[in-house]
């Protein structure tokens, strides 16, 4: 058993509760949520760092070895770190209050448990722990959020189930047990991760509920990730086939939710489709049990968090300054007053679709050729898809900031310093990461090739 140098891992999540603790009881809670945002973050880029330099293998915290870090998850752990600044740093004031980035602490927290935990209890402990800031309403009274809290609560129990099957399994069943307990796994995966027919709940939370705090959740991915840990499980045959058809159904939620955003017109429901369908092709690229098509998967990952984010951001501050975002009766015209949004929103949308120069170009190159090495009309449909997502984006974009500004608003500002440079940095990681791809495609491709053992196919390098 290898350790890290420091107790990274555990002092990153540490400095997440005591940052949540202080923001509750303090007089200025920013600050101290700023603070404790990124001293996490510099925690876990030290923590990843040491994997890449030790290469493969994991790296048990010295003082909780139950958490680890990996070629899988070291690198999420240090982009949610980023994430989890980002929204604190970039919050409106009315979201800032101590409740408020208490709550999105502790879902940071949490995730970074689920991502960390060396086995699949810890997991669990920290997807159970990802539902307590809605449960217990710290972002505040929602409409629909009863809905979405139901959802959560049932996904934890699902996963909380198999995890009990499976240690709890007499050898001689080892085999109808296992089996069992994948179902429980892939159907708490299509309860956290909104895959079609249960996509509703994400819609409505992203619509009602609060916009940032469900952001940081739906960026966690940890259905993928979960799909992703599925060496921790003795798969039989019959759960690989299951795994297939959960990669059909995320196609069906990626094509479903392109046309579905067609006829939308609030910009928070367009937005919510939009994003659901670019992180259903996360699950397509795991399903395709090749090592081309989880890289693919594993980068678009990164891009989804990262370019979401940015999309997510800017429609919460643009709400702030203006309120006939959340149901405009026309175009709104608003890159008169606000271009350098309106630049960052086209560039972060542009991104997440897949546009030529940008890695969401290179991690959706990578995925539709694993998916069309196994499964040639899965990686005709994810193009269609992507088609109609992009006309979804240019939709948004037009009722956001195109045509003539409305009488009554006479000025808003642009992006403030505090929004500025955490959008400069997801547009700089975008935009350098497509021109400079096989960097970022070696920080995924052992991960890929280590799941793609696990799914028990032969190993083969991506190329690109």
């Amino acid at each position: 058993m290898q350790y890290l140098s420091l107790p990274f891992i555990s002092t990153g999540i540490a400095s997440l509760a005591v940052g949540a603790i202080l923001s509750l009881t303090g007089r200025n809670p920013r600050p101290i949520a700023i603070s404790s945002a990124f001293m996490s973050l510099l925690c876990f880029l030290l923590a990843t760092c040491e994997v890449g330099v030790a290469g493969h293998g994991r790296l048990f915290d010295p003082l909780l070895p139950f958490f680890d870090a990996d070629g899988l998850d070291a690198v999420p752990m240090a982009f949610y770190a980023a994430l989890t600044a980002i929204f604190v740093t970039l919050a409106p004031k009315r979201d800032a209050s101590g409740k408020a980035l208490a709550g999105m602490l502790i879902v940071s927290a949490a995730t970074q448990i689920a991502y960390a935990g060396s086995n699949l209890a810890v997991l669990v402990a920290g997807w159970w722990l990802t539902s307590v800031p809605f449960v217990l309403g710290m972002f505040g009274k929602h409409p629909g959020q009863k809905y979405a809290n139901g959802i959560l609560i049932t996904s934890c129990a699902a996963l909380t189930a198999a995890i009990f099957v499976l240690h709890t399994t007499q050898l001689e069943d080892l085999s109808h047990t296992t089996m069992l307990a994948f179902g429980l796994i892939i159907f708490a995966v299509i309860l956290r991760k909104g895959v079609f027919p249960l996509h509703g709940w994400m819609v409505s939370a992203f619509e009602h509920g609060p916009l940032l705090p469900t952001a940081l959740l739906f960026n966690g991915h940890l259905g993928a990730l979960l799909i992703a840990r599925s060496e921790a499980i003795a798969l039989p045959q019959t759960a690989k086939h299951a795994l297939d058809i959960l990669g059909l159904v995320a196609l069906a939620t990626a094509l479903i939710t392109s046309v579905r955003g067609l006829v939308e017109k609030k910009p928070r429901r367009l937005l919510a489709y939009l994003c659901l369908s670019q992180a259903s092709f996360i699950l397509v690229g795991l399903a395709t049990a090749n090592a081309e098509g989880i890289t693919g998967a594993l980068i678009h990952w990164l891009v989804v968090s990262t370019a979401s984010a940015g999309l997510i951001c800017i429609v919460r501050v643009l709400e702030v300054r203006v309120s006939v975002i959340e149901d405009p009766s026309g175009h709104l015209g608003l890159a008169t007053k606000t271009p350098r949004l309106a630049t960052f929103f086209l560039v972060c949308g542009l991104a997440l679709i897949g546009l030529p120069g940008t890695l969401g170009y290179c991690a959706e190159d990578l995925l539709f050729h694993g998916a069309l090495e196994n499964h040639p009309w899965v990686g005709l449909c994810l193009p269609v898809a992507t088609a109609f997502n992009a006309i979804n984006l240019m939709r948004l974009f037009s009722i956001l900031f195109l045509g003539v500004l409305p009488k009554h608003v006479i000025d808003i500002p642009d992006a403030l310093p505090r929004e500025r440079w955490p959008l400069t940095a997801c547009v700089v990681f975008l935009i350098f990461g497509g021109l400079l791809p096989s960097t970022i495609i070696g920080w995924r491709s052992e991960a890929a090739q280590d799941i793609e053992k696990a799914l028990g196919v032969p190993v083969r390098k991506p190329h690109h």
